[in-house]
């Protein structure tokens, strides 16, 4: 009996320190895992970042065979000077809540002509062939550029009436209201 009590004693012994050991291993494993998930990853420096925008200029973007936007030179134009626009071109506004940036060509990696700002008025000129891209003028200093076509919306003069537009009859009874804008994002 001495005997089997000692290989009992042995028995538990080993249990008591695997169950310890794993213990011990468990708890390290999760304060590693906790730690390295509770700190924040590195912010990610991107080429635009690294290098001033060189790299979007030097690599050219492929572009769709059927699309071969005209390119037309976008230059700031002197404000004093009348401008005439032609025929085709008709009235817009920048939906776009930051304003938009006039590029010299019509991609995304052209050079910065300057800005127009939110609800400002300009003209538009001329729509690329692919229709991502219009040529606008802006009314308040002349300066010329391509744009996204979705940051424009043509103007509706005070007098014309949108045939589609539907009427609304507003319904409030509380004492504020938050109104946001809404753009119409469906192309045309």
């Amino acid at each position: 009996m001495n005997g089997a009590l000692k290989s009992l004693q042995l028995l538990i012994g080993i249990l008591t320190g695997l169950v310890g050991l794993v213990g011990i291993l468990g708890a390290a494993g999760y304060y590693f895992f906790v730690t390295q998930m509770s700190t924040r990853p590195p912010k990610p420096v991107f080429a635009e970042e690294r290098d001033g925008g060189k790299s979007l200029a030097a690599k050219p973007k492929p572009k769709p065979p059927a699309a071969k936007p005209t390119q037309v030179p976008a230059t700031p134009q002197d404000p004093n000077a009348p401008q005439k626009l032609p025929p085709e071109a008709f009235d817009a506004k920048v939906v776009w809540k930051d304003g938009l940036s006039l590029k010299k060509d019509p991609n995304s990696g052209a050079e910065k002509l300057g800005s127009v700002a939110f609800n400002a008025k300009v003209a538009i000129i001329k729509t690329s062939d692919d229709k991502q891209w219009v040529l606008i003028r802006s009314q308040m200093d002349n300066v010329q550029g391509w744009v996204k076509a979705g940051n424009i919306d043509k103007a509706v003069a005070a007098n014309e009436v949108k045939e589609d537009a539907p009427t609304v009859k507003p319904r409030i009874k509380a004492k504020r209201v938050r109104m946001r804008p809404q753009v119409d994002t469906q192309d045309n």
